[in-house]
């Protein structure tokens, strides 16, 4: 599976900084993440227009990939420093939004789409959280599989798509679910059996479908 900053692993070594000009100030940007996402390249476009202070710092709240930032304007000049901080999405929701690792929203701009996509009329999005984080501890160092999709809806449950089974939890996850998870996992991985499905839904025990 994903480690899920894979993606950040070597845009976070780099910072992207640009210098460019404003309508009345000269502002040096610096991405500390990197300059990757389309919505920080649609910010580098709009700052070019704004004519003050008040704009400026408007525009910046108005951003929600930014998971902070630090502006600076040098006294009794034209100049200033903006120095920003991103947030790293570690899966995409319903194809409208990434979600950060403090399972904060921002809008999803096609740049990234190698994570994974998570589907479904959602509200508490820690129990997604707790999904990876369970099956991410339990995926072996040689990436036995990699997780595609997750899934909820009334009728089944909680889905997952991995790029070799898919496994399906039920309507309420627990620690007991999450143990058996582990075990059959463990098992699968021991064994170098691949199912096309496991399914948790049973008090008794697990089922694992080979058809």
């Amino acid at each position: 599976m994903h480690r899920l900053n894979s993606s950040f692993l070597f845009i976070a070594l780099i910072f992207a900084s640009t210098n460019l000009n404003a309508k009345f100030f000269n502002i040096d940007i610096t991405f500390e993440s990197g300059l990757f996402l389309e919505s920080q390249k649609n910010f580098v476009s709009e700052i070019k227009a704004i004519e003050s202070k008040n704009e400026l710092e408007e525009l910046l709240l108005s951003q929600d990939w930014i998971d902070s930032y630090s502006l600076k304007f040098k006294p009794f000049s034209d100049e200033a420093t903006l120095s920003i901080s991103n947030r790293k999405p570690i899966f995409i929701l319903n194809s409208e939004f990434y979600v950060d690792e403090k399972l904060k929203l921002f809008k999803f701009d096609g740049t990234i789409t190698n994570l994974i996509h998570v589907k479904g009329p959602l509200n508490d999005m820690s129990i997604i959280l707790s999904i990876i984080n369970a099956i991410e501890k339990e995926n072996k160092k040689d990436e036995f599989f990699t997780v595609k999709t997750i899934s909820y809806n009334h009728t089944i449950g909680w889905k997952i798509k991995t790029n070799k089974f898919e496994i399906k939890l039920g309507k309420n996850v627990s620690s007991s679910k999450f143990k058996s998870l582990k075990d059959t996992l463990n098992y699968l991985y021991d064994k170098r059996k691949i199912p096309t499905m496991i399914d948790l839904r049973y008090k008794d025990g697990v089922a694992l479908s080979y058809g």
